[in-house]
């Protein structure tokens, strides 16, 4: 397996292969301390973007004593950072880049502009109907008043029980509301891999939560597939397409 700080790396310059992808998605569930090490780098390419230069320093000095106490810390047998010094010298070398840069600059406001969570179209809810007791109408109902914990819940249940295609699409829909977008990804890859009903849908949804991942070439990847089946929200891929390049 590559290394783990390799993988982090790759991940943050957007070359994962899919099979690293994959390693660093099973990493991320099963390894407290890289998904330590994996929030800590995201939180401070974060502040880089958003700080001013006058700011910086100072939040990356908070940082610098955050990363100081997990040094310390015995269970971190695998992490081999750089100094904390030359890890910050880095960072605020990096800066204007990053604030100049448009790989970065705007993504939040795209994500919010373009993302509507897809309705339920797969399960009729009859309001008032105190019969119906199934595991679709719970986890259907959870999905439509955003309970997503609930809703997580009853849709994992529900793929177990019926391995319907569709419920993967819907857990994609939950963790993507959620904020889980490495598991929103996951699922969204599922249902364009099977050729689900909803692959086209897996297109569009995958790209936004890519774009919350930092994974800008990837989200373009997908927004030129879905341009070019044409078949589910082509303009406003294309629109995107044009803002993020």
């Amino acid at each position: 397996m590559m290394d783990k700080e390799q993988l982090l790396l790759k991940y943050f310059d957007g070359s994962l292969t899919e099979t690293e992808r994959i390693t660093f998605n099973q990493l991320v569930e099963s390894d407290i301390e890289f998904k330590a090490q994996f929030e800590f780098e995201k939180d401070v390419k974060s502040i880089v973007r958003t700080s001013e230069n006058d700011n910086l320093k100072k939040k990356l000095q908070g940082f610098e004593s955050e990363l100081s106490g997990v040094a310390n810390q015995k269970k971190q047998n695998f992490w081999k950072p750089l100094s904390i010094a030359a890890s910050i010298a880095l960072l605020v070398g990096l800066s204007w880049f990053v604030f100049n840069s448009d790989v970065f600059n705007g993504t939040e406001e795209l994500y919010a502009s373009n993302y509507e969570k897809y309705p339920n179209t797969v399960y009729t809810i009859t309001r008032g109907d105190v019969s119906d007791e199934s595991l679709e109408r719970l986890a259907f109902e959870a999905y439509e008043t955003n309970d997503y914990d609930i809703a997580i819940t009853y849709l994992i249940e529900l793929k177990e029980k019926t391995g319907l295609d569709y419920v993967d699409f819907y857990l994609g829909q939950v963790y993507l509301a959620n904020g889980d977008y490495l598991k929103a990804t996951d699922k969204f890859q599922e249902i364009i891999s099977i050729n689900s009903e909803f692959k086209d849908e897996g297109y569009w949804y995958a790209a936004l939560a890519n774009l919350k991942l930092e994974q800008k070439e990837e989200a373009e990847n997908l927004l030129e597939q879905l341009i070019n089946m044409g078949t589910y929200k082509k303009d406003e891929a294309t629109k995107l397409l044009k803002e993020l390049n």
